[in-house]
Protein backbone atom coordinates (compact mmCIF):
# COMPACT_ATOMS: atom_id res chain seq x y z
CA UNK A 1 0.00 0.00 0.00
CA UNK A 2 1.48 3.33 -1.11
CA UNK A 3 1.41 6.66 0.72
CA UNK A 4 -1.59 7.85 -1.28
CA UNK A 5 -3.65 4.88 -0.20
CA UNK A 6 -2.52 5.28 3.43
CA UNK A 7 -3.42 8.98 3.35
CA UNK A 8 -6.85 8.24 1.93
CA UNK A 9 -7.58 5.58 4.56
CA UNK A 10 -6.50 8.03 7.29
CA UNK A 11 -8.81 10.68 5.91
CA UNK A 12 -11.62 8.15 5.83
CA UNK A 13 -11.00 7.31 9.51
CA UNK A 14 -10.84 11.00 10.47
CA UNK A 15 -14.27 11.59 8.95
CA UNK A 16 -15.76 9.33 11.60
CA UNK A 17 -14.28 11.30 14.52
CA UNK A 18 -17.45 13.45 14.90
CA UNK A 19 -19.60 10.32 14.85
CA UNK A 20 -17.43 8.83 17.57
CA UNK A 21 -17.81 12.00 19.65
CA UNK A 22 -21.59 11.96 19.27
CA UNK A 23 -21.73 8.25 20.08
CA UNK A 24 -19.61 8.91 23.16
CA UNK A 25 -22.16 11.49 24.32
CA UNK A 26 -24.86 8.82 24.06
CA UNK A 27 -22.92 6.03 25.81
CA UNK A 28 -21.67 8.22 28.65
CA UNK A 29 -25.03 9.92 29.03
CA UNK A 30 -23.76 13.47 28.56
CA UNK A 31 -25.94 16.12 26.96
CA UNK A 32 -24.30 18.56 24.52
CA UNK A 33 -24.75 22.26 25.27
CA UNK A 34 -26.05 24.47 22.46
CA UNK A 35 -25.36 28.08 23.31
CA UNK A 36 -24.94 29.78 19.92
CA UNK A 37 -27.53 32.24 18.63
CA UNK A 38 -30.54 30.93 16.68
CA UNK A 39 -29.82 27.24 17.19
CA UNK A 40 -32.99 25.15 17.30
CA UNK A 41 -31.42 23.15 20.15
CA UNK A 42 -30.55 26.22 22.25
CA UNK A 43 -33.11 26.50 25.07
CA UNK A 44 -31.77 29.81 26.37
CA UNK A 45 -33.28 33.21 25.44
CA UNK A 46 -31.27 33.46 22.20
CA UNK A 47 -32.19 30.02 20.84
CA UNK A 48 -35.06 28.75 18.68
CA UNK A 49 -36.08 25.70 20.70
CA UNK A 50 -39.62 27.03 21.29
CA UNK A 51 -40.11 27.74 17.59
CA UNK A 52 -38.86 24.24 16.78
CA UNK A 53 -41.27 22.76 19.35
CA UNK A 54 -44.28 24.60 17.93
CA UNK A 55 -43.43 23.42 14.40
CA UNK A 56 -43.08 19.85 15.67
CA UNK A 57 -46.51 20.12 17.27
CA UNK A 58 -48.02 20.62 13.79
CA UNK A 59 -46.65 17.22 12.74
CA UNK A 60 -43.84 18.62 10.61
CA UNK A 61 -40.40 17.05 11.09
CA UNK A 62 -37.67 19.59 11.94
CA UNK A 63 -33.99 19.07 11.05
CA UNK A 64 -30.79 21.09 11.45
CA UNK A 65 -28.32 21.34 8.56
CA UNK A 66 -24.88 21.43 10.16
CA UNK A 67 -22.55 20.25 7.41
CA UNK A 68 -23.73 20.71 3.82
CA UNK A 69 -26.69 22.51 2.27
CA UNK A 70 -26.61 20.02 -0.61
CA UNK A 71 -28.86 17.70 1.42
CA UNK A 72 -31.73 20.08 0.60
CA UNK A 73 -31.71 18.79 -2.98
CA UNK A 74 -32.92 15.41 -1.70
CA UNK A 75 -36.30 16.94 -0.87
CA UNK A 76 -37.00 17.89 -4.51
CA UNK A 77 -38.65 21.17 -3.47
CA UNK A 78 -40.98 19.59 -0.90
CA UNK A 79 -39.49 21.28 2.17
CA UNK A 80 -39.12 24.64 3.91
CA UNK A 81 -35.56 25.94 4.18
CA UNK A 82 -34.88 28.41 7.02
CA UNK A 83 -31.75 30.61 7.06
CA UNK A 84 -31.77 32.46 10.37
CA UNK A 85 -29.23 35.14 11.36
CA UNK A 86 -26.32 34.05 9.12
CA UNK A 87 -22.86 35.22 10.20
CA UNK A 88 -20.95 33.46 7.41
CA UNK A 89 -21.11 34.28 3.70
CA UNK A 90 -22.96 31.87 1.46
CA UNK A 91 -20.65 29.76 -0.68
CA UNK A 92 -21.48 29.34 -4.36
CA UNK A 93 -22.78 25.87 -3.55
CA UNK A 94 -25.16 27.23 -0.89
CA UNK A 95 -26.41 29.96 -3.24
CA UNK A 96 -27.13 27.52 -6.05
CA UNK A 97 -28.89 25.14 -3.64
CA UNK A 98 -31.23 27.98 -2.57
CA UNK A 99 -31.81 28.87 -6.22
CA UNK A 100 -32.50 25.24 -7.23
CA UNK A 101 -34.80 24.73 -4.22
CA UNK A 102 -36.92 27.75 -5.18
CA UNK A 103 -37.06 26.65 -8.82
CA UNK A 104 -38.21 23.20 -7.70
CA UNK A 105 -41.14 24.74 -5.80
CA UNK A 106 -39.67 24.84 -2.29
CA UNK A 107 -40.16 27.49 0.38
CA UNK A 108 -37.33 29.62 1.81
CA UNK A 109 -37.24 31.94 4.84
CA UNK A 110 -34.27 34.33 5.14
CA UNK A 111 -34.11 36.30 8.39
CA UNK A 112 -31.02 38.51 8.36
CA UNK A 113 -29.28 40.34 11.18
CA UNK A 114 -27.98 43.87 10.32
CA UNK A 115 -27.71 43.06 6.60
CA UNK A 116 -24.81 40.63 7.05
CA UNK A 117 -26.01 38.48 4.11
CA UNK A 118 -25.95 41.27 1.50
CA UNK A 119 -22.63 40.24 -0.03
CA UNK A 120 -23.83 36.64 -0.24
CA UNK A 121 -27.12 37.60 -1.90
CA UNK A 122 -25.50 39.28 -4.93
CA UNK A 123 -25.22 36.03 -6.92
CA UNK A 124 -28.71 34.92 -5.90
CA UNK A 125 -30.02 38.33 -7.02
CA UNK A 126 -28.46 37.82 -10.44
CA UNK A 127 -29.80 34.27 -10.86
CA UNK A 128 -33.33 35.16 -9.74
CA UNK A 129 -33.31 38.13 -12.11
CA UNK A 130 -32.90 35.69 -15.00
CA UNK A 131 -35.97 33.71 -13.92
CA UNK A 132 -38.44 36.58 -13.89
CA UNK A 133 -40.09 37.20 -17.28
CA UNK A 134 -38.27 40.14 -18.85
CA UNK A 135 -35.86 40.35 -15.90
CA UNK A 136 -36.14 42.81 -13.04
CA UNK A 137 -37.96 46.11 -13.74
CA UNK A 138 -35.76 49.14 -14.38
CA UNK A 139 -36.83 50.81 -11.12
CA UNK A 140 -35.92 47.77 -8.98
CA UNK A 141 -32.44 47.53 -7.47
CA UNK A 142 -31.95 43.79 -7.19
CA UNK A 143 -34.00 40.90 -5.91
CA UNK A 144 -33.29 41.10 -2.17
CA UNK A 145 -30.99 43.18 0.03
CA UNK A 146 -31.06 44.62 3.53
CA UNK A 147 -30.39 48.23 4.52
CA UNK A 148 -28.05 47.51 7.43
CA UNK A 149 -27.91 49.58 10.59
CA UNK A 150 -30.43 49.42 13.44
CA UNK A 151 -34.07 50.37 12.87
CA UNK A 152 -35.32 53.13 15.20
CA UNK A 153 -38.99 54.08 15.17
CA UNK A 154 -39.99 57.17 17.14
CA UNK A 155 -43.74 56.66 16.69
CA UNK A 156 -44.10 52.98 17.52
CA UNK A 157 -42.11 51.35 20.30
CA UNK A 158 -42.57 50.03 23.81
CA UNK A 159 -42.64 53.11 26.11
CA UNK A 160 -40.90 51.09 28.81
CA UNK A 161 -38.07 50.32 26.41
CA UNK A 162 -36.55 52.45 23.64
CA UNK A 163 -36.93 53.14 19.86
CA UNK A 164 -34.39 50.40 19.10
CA UNK A 165 -37.14 47.95 20.07
CA UNK A 166 -39.87 49.02 17.62
CA UNK A 167 -43.38 47.63 17.43
CA UNK A 168 -44.70 47.11 13.90
CA UNK A 169 -48.42 47.75 13.46
CA UNK A 170 -48.68 48.73 9.77
CA UNK A 171 -49.52 45.63 7.72
CA UNK A 172 -50.26 46.26 4.06
CA UNK A 173 -49.01 44.78 0.82
CA UNK A 174 -48.36 46.39 -2.56
CA UNK A 175 -47.86 43.21 -4.60
CA UNK A 176 -50.20 41.05 -2.50
CA UNK A 177 -48.18 37.87 -3.07
CA UNK A 178 -49.49 36.21 0.09
CA UNK A 179 -53.03 37.67 -0.15
CA UNK A 180 -52.84 38.64 3.52
CA UNK A 181 -52.12 35.11 4.74
CA UNK A 182 -48.84 35.92 6.52
CA UNK A 183 -50.26 38.70 8.68
CA UNK A 184 -53.63 37.07 9.32
CA UNK A 185 -54.47 37.38 13.02
CA UNK A 186 -51.37 39.52 13.64
CA UNK A 187 -51.92 42.93 15.26
CA UNK A 188 -48.33 43.86 16.11
CA UNK A 189 -44.79 42.53 15.84
CA UNK A 190 -42.17 43.22 18.49
CA UNK A 191 -38.62 43.63 17.16
CA UNK A 192 -35.25 43.71 18.87
CA UNK A 193 -32.45 45.70 17.20
CA UNK A 194 -33.72 44.96 13.72
CA UNK A 195 -32.71 46.33 10.34
CA UNK A 196 -34.95 46.79 7.26
CA UNK A 197 -35.35 45.42 3.76
CA UNK A 198 -34.21 47.67 0.92
CA UNK A 199 -37.53 49.24 -0.18
CA UNK A 200 -36.32 49.39 -3.80
CA UNK A 201 -35.56 45.66 -4.01
CA UNK A 202 -38.21 43.27 -5.31
CA UNK A 203 -38.81 41.84 -1.82
CA UNK A 204 -39.02 45.42 -0.51
CA UNK A 205 -41.74 46.21 -3.04
CA UNK A 206 -43.42 43.01 -1.84
CA UNK A 207 -43.31 44.26 1.75
CA UNK A 208 -46.07 43.09 4.08
CA UNK A 209 -45.05 44.81 7.37
CA UNK A 210 -43.82 48.42 7.63
CA UNK A 211 -42.35 50.82 10.16
CA UNK A 212 -43.84 54.30 10.63
CA UNK A 213 -42.71 57.35 8.59
CA UNK A 214 -40.70 58.56 11.61
CA UNK A 215 -38.21 55.69 11.47
CA UNK A 216 -34.69 55.29 10.12
CA UNK A 217 -31.79 52.83 10.13
CA UNK A 218 -29.05 54.17 12.39
CA UNK A 219 -25.56 53.08 11.32
CA UNK A 220 -23.84 54.42 14.46
CA UNK A 221 -25.39 51.93 16.86
CA UNK A 222 -23.33 53.11 19.85
CA UNK A 223 -24.52 56.73 19.61
CA UNK A 224 -26.37 57.58 22.87
CA UNK A 225 -28.42 60.29 21.10
CA UNK A 226 -29.01 59.03 17.57
CA UNK A 227 -30.73 61.04 14.86
CA UNK A 228 -31.15 60.37 11.11
CA UNK A 229 -28.34 61.43 8.78
CA UNK A 230 -28.85 62.25 5.08
CA UNK A 231 -27.12 59.04 3.95
CA UNK A 232 -29.16 56.74 6.21
CA UNK A 233 -32.36 54.98 5.17
CA UNK A 234 -35.40 56.73 6.58
CA UNK A 235 -39.18 56.84 6.28
CA UNK A 236 -41.63 53.94 6.27
CA UNK A 237 -39.45 50.86 5.67
CA UNK A 238 -40.42 47.21 5.09
CA UNK A 239 -39.30 44.73 7.73
CA UNK A 240 -40.85 41.68 6.05
CA UNK A 241 -41.54 40.85 2.41
CA UNK A 242 -42.82 37.88 0.40
CA UNK A 243 -42.84 36.70 -3.19
CA UNK A 244 -44.58 33.73 -4.83
CA UNK A 245 -43.13 32.19 -8.00
CA UNK A 246 -46.26 30.12 -8.53
CA UNK A 247 -48.79 30.79 -11.27
CA UNK A 248 -52.23 29.66 -12.37
CA UNK A 249 -50.66 26.73 -14.22
CA UNK A 250 -48.12 25.92 -11.51
CA UNK A 251 -49.74 26.18 -8.09
CA UNK A 252 -46.74 24.63 -6.33
CA UNK A 253 -44.22 27.29 -7.36
CA UNK A 254 -41.46 28.29 -4.96
CA UNK A 255 -42.06 30.93 -2.29
CA UNK A 256 -39.66 33.22 -0.45
CA UNK A 257 -40.15 35.26 2.74
CA UNK A 258 -37.54 37.77 3.97
CA UNK A 259 -37.55 39.19 7.50
CA UNK A 260 -35.13 41.85 8.74
CA UNK A 261 -34.98 40.65 12.36
CA UNK A 262 -34.16 37.03 13.28
CA UNK A 263 -34.62 37.96 16.97
CA UNK A 264 -38.36 38.00 16.30
CA UNK A 265 -38.18 34.16 16.35
CA UNK A 266 -35.91 33.58 19.37
CA UNK A 267 -37.18 32.14 22.66
CA UNK A 268 -37.37 35.53 24.35
CA UNK A 269 -39.36 37.43 21.69
CA UNK A 270 -41.28 34.39 20.48
CA UNK A 271 -42.26 33.31 24.01
CA UNK A 272 -43.41 36.72 25.26
CA UNK A 273 -45.47 37.96 22.32
CA UNK A 274 -48.34 35.84 20.90
CA UNK A 275 -48.47 37.84 17.66
CA UNK A 276 -44.81 37.02 17.00
CA UNK A 277 -45.76 33.36 17.40
CA UNK A 278 -48.72 33.68 15.02
CA UNK A 279 -46.61 35.44 12.38
CA UNK A 280 -43.80 32.88 12.67
CA UNK A 281 -46.21 29.96 12.19
CA UNK A 282 -48.06 31.73 9.36
CA UNK A 283 -44.72 31.81 7.53
CA UNK A 284 -44.24 28.05 7.85
CA UNK A 285 -47.83 27.36 6.74
CA UNK A 286 -47.53 29.64 3.70
CA UNK A 287 -44.10 28.43 2.60
CA UNK A 288 -45.19 24.79 2.86
CA UNK A 289 -48.50 25.40 1.05
CA UNK A 290 -50.18 24.22 4.31
CA UNK A 291 -48.74 20.74 3.77
CA UNK A 292 -47.89 19.28 7.23
CA UNK A 293 -45.83 16.48 5.67
CA UNK A 294 -43.13 18.90 4.45
CA UNK A 295 -40.03 18.96 6.70
CA UNK A 296 -38.56 22.24 7.96
CA UNK A 297 -34.77 22.47 7.52
CA UNK A 298 -32.88 25.01 9.64
CA UNK A 299 -29.50 25.92 8.14
CA UNK A 300 -27.12 26.03 11.11
CA UNK A 301 -23.88 25.77 9.13
CA UNK A 302 -23.98 29.56 8.62
CA UNK A 303 -24.27 30.30 12.36
CA UNK A 304 -21.46 31.12 14.79
CA UNK A 305 -20.94 27.52 15.92
CA UNK A 306 -18.25 27.27 18.68
CA UNK A 307 -15.06 25.51 17.51
CA UNK A 308 -15.07 23.15 20.49
CA UNK A 309 -18.56 21.79 19.84
CA UNK A 310 -19.55 18.49 18.29
CA UNK A 311 -21.47 20.29 15.53
CA UNK A 312 -18.33 22.18 14.47
CA UNK A 313 -16.34 18.98 13.96
CA UNK A 314 -19.33 17.31 12.37
CA UNK A 315 -19.58 20.07 9.77
CA UNK A 316 -15.81 20.36 9.30
CA UNK A 317 -15.18 16.68 8.65
CA UNK A 318 -18.40 15.46 7.13
CA UNK A 319 -19.44 18.48 5.04
CA UNK A 320 -17.80 17.12 1.89
CA UNK A 321 -18.96 13.59 2.62
CA UNK A 322 -22.58 14.74 2.89
CA UNK A 323 -22.21 16.77 -0.30
CA UNK A 324 -21.13 13.64 -2.17
CA UNK A 325 -23.75 11.52 -0.44
CA UNK A 326 -26.51 13.75 -1.78
CA UNK A 327 -25.82 12.46 -5.31
CA UNK A 328 -28.28 9.72 -6.31
CA UNK A 329 -26.97 6.14 -6.60
CA UNK A 330 -23.54 7.10 -5.21
CA UNK A 331 -24.29 7.54 -1.51
CA UNK A 332 -24.48 3.80 -0.60
CA UNK A 333 -21.00 3.25 -2.05
CA UNK A 334 -19.28 6.41 -0.77
CA UNK A 335 -17.57 4.97 2.37
CA UNK A 336 -16.17 2.01 0.40
CA UNK A 337 -15.05 4.10 -2.57
CA UNK A 338 -13.33 6.58 -0.25
CA UNK A 339 -11.37 3.81 1.49
CA UNK A 340 -10.00 2.14 -1.66
CA UNK A 341 -9.53 5.32 -3.69
CA UNK A 342 -12.12 6.06 -6.33
CA UNK A 343 -9.73 7.91 -8.63
CA UNK A 344 -7.17 5.14 -8.73
CA UNK A 345 -9.33 2.06 -9.09
CA UNK A 346 -12.48 3.24 -10.82
CA UNK A 347 -13.15 5.38 -13.92
CA UNK A 348 -14.24 8.93 -13.31
CA UNK A 349 -18.00 9.17 -12.99
CA UNK A 350 -19.36 11.86 -15.29
CA UNK A 351 -22.74 12.83 -16.54
CA UNK A 352 -23.15 13.00 -20.32
CA UNK A 353 -22.52 16.48 -21.67
CA UNK A 354 -25.63 18.37 -22.70
CA UNK A 355 -25.36 19.51 -26.32
CA UNK A 356 -28.56 21.46 -26.88
CA UNK A 357 -31.78 22.61 -25.25
CA UNK A 358 -33.60 19.60 -26.62
CA UNK A 359 -31.23 17.35 -24.66
CA UNK A 360 -32.22 18.94 -21.35
CA UNK A 361 -35.26 17.70 -19.46
CA UNK A 362 -37.02 20.96 -18.65
CA UNK A 363 -39.22 20.45 -15.63
CA UNK A 364 -42.35 22.55 -15.27
CA UNK A 365 -41.46 26.10 -14.31
CA UNK A 366 -37.77 25.58 -15.24
CA UNK A 367 -35.74 27.42 -17.88
CA UNK A 368 -32.74 26.37 -19.92
CA UNK A 369 -30.58 28.79 -17.88
CA UNK A 370 -31.66 27.32 -14.52
CA UNK A 371 -31.21 23.71 -15.70
CA UNK A 372 -27.70 24.44 -16.94
CA UNK A 373 -26.73 26.18 -13.69
CA UNK A 374 -27.99 23.20 -11.67
CA UNK A 375 -26.12 20.83 -13.99
CA UNK A 376 -22.85 22.74 -13.69
CA UNK A 377 -23.16 22.97 -9.90
CA UNK A 378 -23.46 19.19 -9.72
CA UNK A 379 -20.50 18.75 -12.08
CA UNK A 380 -18.39 21.41 -10.33
CA UNK A 381 -17.29 22.65 -13.78
CA UNK A 382 -16.76 26.37 -13.17
CA UNK A 383 -15.14 26.87 -16.57
CA UNK A 384 -18.46 26.15 -18.26
CA UNK A 385 -20.14 28.71 -16.02
CA UNK A 386 -17.62 31.31 -17.25
CA UNK A 387 -18.24 30.27 -20.87
CA UNK A 388 -22.02 30.55 -20.46
CA UNK A 389 -21.81 34.00 -18.85
CA UNK A 390 -19.34 35.17 -21.51
CA UNK A 391 -21.65 34.13 -24.33
CA UNK A 392 -24.58 35.86 -22.63
CA UNK A 393 -22.46 39.01 -22.23
CA UNK A 394 -21.54 39.07 -25.93
CA UNK A 395 -25.18 38.62 -26.98
CA UNK A 396 -26.20 41.49 -24.75
CA UNK A 397 -23.47 43.76 -26.17
CA UNK A 398 -24.49 43.01 -29.74
CA UNK A 399 -28.13 43.77 -28.92
CA UNK A 400 -27.68 46.84 -26.69
CA UNK A 401 -24.52 48.40 -28.18
CA UNK A 402 -24.99 47.21 -31.78
CA UNK A 403 -21.54 45.58 -31.79
CA UNK A 404 -21.49 43.80 -35.14
CA UNK A 405 -18.06 42.35 -34.40
CA UNK A 406 -17.04 41.67 -30.82
CA UNK A 407 -13.46 42.40 -29.81
CA UNK A 408 -11.65 43.22 -26.58
CA UNK A 409 -10.36 46.49 -27.99
CA UNK A 410 -13.82 47.62 -29.10
CA UNK A 411 -15.21 46.73 -25.68
CA UNK A 412 -12.50 48.80 -23.99
CA UNK A 413 -13.35 51.79 -26.19
CA UNK A 414 -16.96 51.58 -24.99
CA UNK A 415 -16.39 51.07 -21.28
CA UNK A 416 -13.41 53.35 -20.54
CA UNK A 417 -15.71 56.38 -20.40
CA UNK A 418 -18.23 54.58 -18.17
CA UNK A 419 -15.75 53.72 -15.41
CA UNK A 420 -12.67 55.91 -15.21
CA UNK A 421 -11.12 53.70 -12.50
CA UNK A 422 -10.50 50.89 -14.99
CA UNK A 423 -6.96 50.34 -16.31
CA UNK A 424 -6.59 49.21 -19.90
CA UNK A 425 -3.86 46.65 -19.24
CA UNK A 426 -5.67 44.92 -16.40
CA UNK A 427 -8.99 45.08 -18.26
CA UNK A 428 -7.62 43.47 -21.44
CA UNK A 429 -5.69 40.84 -19.43
CA UNK A 430 -8.85 39.79 -17.61
CA UNK A 431 -10.81 39.63 -20.88
CA UNK A 432 -8.08 37.48 -22.38
CA UNK A 433 -8.33 35.09 -19.43
CA UNK A 434 -12.11 34.87 -19.83
CA UNK A 435 -11.76 34.11 -23.56
CA UNK A 436 -9.11 31.49 -22.79
CA UNK A 437 -11.43 29.71 -20.35
CA UNK A 438 -14.44 30.05 -22.70
CA UNK A 439 -12.40 28.45 -25.48
CA UNK A 440 -11.65 25.41 -23.32
CA UNK A 441 -14.68 24.69 -21.09
CA UNK A 442 -12.99 21.53 -19.77
CA UNK A 443 -10.30 23.63 -18.11
CA UNK A 444 -10.09 23.18 -14.33
CA UNK A 445 -10.39 26.52 -12.51
CA UNK A 446 -11.01 27.37 -8.89
CA UNK A 447 -14.30 28.63 -7.53
CA UNK A 448 -12.57 31.81 -6.34
CA UNK A 449 -11.38 32.66 -9.86
CA UNK A 450 -14.85 32.01 -11.28
CA UNK A 451 -16.29 34.40 -8.70
CA UNK A 452 -13.82 37.15 -9.66
CA UNK A 453 -14.64 36.74 -13.36
CA UNK A 454 -18.37 36.66 -12.57
CA UNK A 455 -18.26 40.08 -10.88
CA UNK A 456 -16.00 41.43 -13.65
CA UNK A 457 -18.55 40.50 -16.33
CA UNK A 458 -21.43 41.64 -14.12
CA UNK A 459 -19.81 45.08 -13.93
CA UNK A 460 -19.60 45.26 -17.72
CA UNK A 461 -23.24 44.25 -18.04
CA UNK A 462 -24.41 46.86 -15.54
CA UNK A 463 -22.44 49.63 -17.32
CA UNK A 464 -23.16 48.79 -20.96
CA UNK A 465 -26.24 46.53 -21.12
CA UNK A 466 -28.55 47.18 -18.17
CA UNK A 467 -28.30 50.98 -18.48
CA UNK A 468 -31.03 52.71 -20.43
Amino acid sequence: MGWKEILQVCLFLFTWVPVTILAGYTLIGLQPVYSHDFSIYNEDWNGLSQYRGTINDTGRPVYAIQASMSVVTRENGSAVLVIMGPVRDFSLDVTLVIYSHLMAGGGVLIADDFGSANSSLSILNYLMGQVLPGGLPANVSGFLSFTGGVLLDLDSYDPAKEPRLPIIRDFHSILGADQGFLTSGVNELHLNWATAINPYSLLGLGGIAWSTPRSWCETNITDPSPDPDPYEWSGSLPIAGAIDFGSATNQSGGRLVAVSDPSLFNNDMYGRFPDNQRFAMNIIEWLSHSDPSQPVLFCEELLAVPWNSGEFFFGLYLGRALWLSSLPYLYPLYPILTAVGIKKYLPELKKPEVKSVSDVFLRRGQTYFSERMTYYRTEGNYARVVKMLHRKLKRGLRKQQQMTEYSSKALWELIQYKDTKLREGEFLTTLARIEEIAADPNMKIKESEMMELFFFMRNIQSLLIDTR
